[in-house]
């Protein structure tokens, strides 16, 4: 039987339209990001790292799409508001579980370059960490909650046999992951003068370590005052649900391409570049790369390097324009 449309039903409350305007600034900020990481000159050396920052925009885009267009239909609508949460835990926890991977990938070469990934133990390990988050994920879609109050306003949420292992997983990998990345902080700054190879190392380890950092702690903080507000109302109204989960992943999307962006080399003082163009070793590779993800000022020079294994790799290293000048 359908419901007679009413004037309630076909005009927009004042929230309603804040929302949206949220939402269309959200993708609006998500589609610059995604536009400035995937020029042309990029894809050609696109990198694991690389990828999972391009897929962490799209996969928070697809959500802030979904999460517009369901906001402005799941008011007297029960499939648009089963949709809501079925969105929530579908797209939420895929980009939460990119950003998670792209936090090990950041551990692994801070502690780990020289040994390929699935070698590493510690590498390993960390992916055996992602397991419980499919588990949970489970877990949201079972005991997920979305219902029409007499208003006809959507009503979504989730029960805590799902939320509270939701809010403890966040909140313990995110604290470990931070962890980690204070730890190379705690050593010594590297002397001025011209770089030895483990002085340019330690430079970049700490530089890599510092902006991950940044990266960590944001999404610690905006995802565990997230849950934590949906495990202790347990149930949100539909648009405030989605708009905080926009609000999450755009945050996060920012925040990672503010991490992986600088605009200037790192330490010049200490003669980075030169010694980049005549002392590249193999465990370099993956920070230079990592450090120098995208450098838009810079001209891409590409160098093959020798892994441990003997296999070949090709990465991108950017070049500071001055320094190819011979300014430094």
């Amino acid at each position: 039987m359908s419901i007679p449309l009413t004037n309630d039903m076909l005009s927009m409350e004042w929230d309603e339209i804040f929302s949206q305007f949220i939402s269309l600034i959200c993708i609006s900020v998500l589609s610059i990001l995604f536009g400035a990481k995937s020029t042309i000159e990029r894809l050609r050396h696109l990198t694991y790292a690389r990828l999972l920052v391009l897929l962490i925009y799209i996969a928070s885009w697809a959500f802030t799409t979904a999460s517009t267009i369901l906001v402005a239909t799941n008011n007297y609508n029960q499939i648009s508001c089963t949709l809501s949460i079925l969105t929530c835990d579908v797209f939420y926890a895929a980009s939460k579980i990119l950003i998670y991977a792209w936090l090990i990938e950041r551990i692994w070469v801070v502690e780990a370059v020289k040994t390929r990934r699935m070698k590493t133990p510690l590498y390993r390990f960390h992916i055996a960490l992602l397991m419980p988050y499919f588990v949970i994920f489970s877990l949201m879609v079972v005991y997920r909650e979305s219902y029409l109050e007499e208003n006809g306003t959507c009503t979504i949420g989730l029960q805590p046999p799902a939320a509270i292992p939701l809010m403890v997983y966040d909140f313990i990998f995110n604290l470990y992951m931070t962890g980690l990345f204070i730890r190379p902080l705690m050593q010594h700054s590297v002397q001025r003068g011209f770089a030895s190879e483990t002085q340019l190392e330690r430079c970049e380890l700490r530089v890599l370590a510092k902006r991950t950092l940044v990266a960590s702690v944001v999404c610690l903080l905006v995802s565990l005052a997230n849950i934590l507000i949906l495990s202790i109302l347990r149930h949100e109204r539909g648009l405030i649900c989605l708009t905080c989960c926009t609000f999450d992943v755009t945050v996060n999307a920012v925040t990672i391409h503010f991490v992986t962006n600088r605009s200037k080399p790192v330490r010049e003082d200490i003669f980075v570049q030169p010694y980049r163009d005549t002392h590249i070793s193999d465990r370099d590779t993956d920070i230079f790369a990592m450090v120098d993800e995208h450098d838009t000022s810079t001209k891409a020079s590409q160098h093959t390097m020798n892994t441990n294994d003997g296999e070949r790799l090709n990465e991108t290293f950017a070049y500071n324009s001055d320094i190819q000048d011979g300014k430094y």
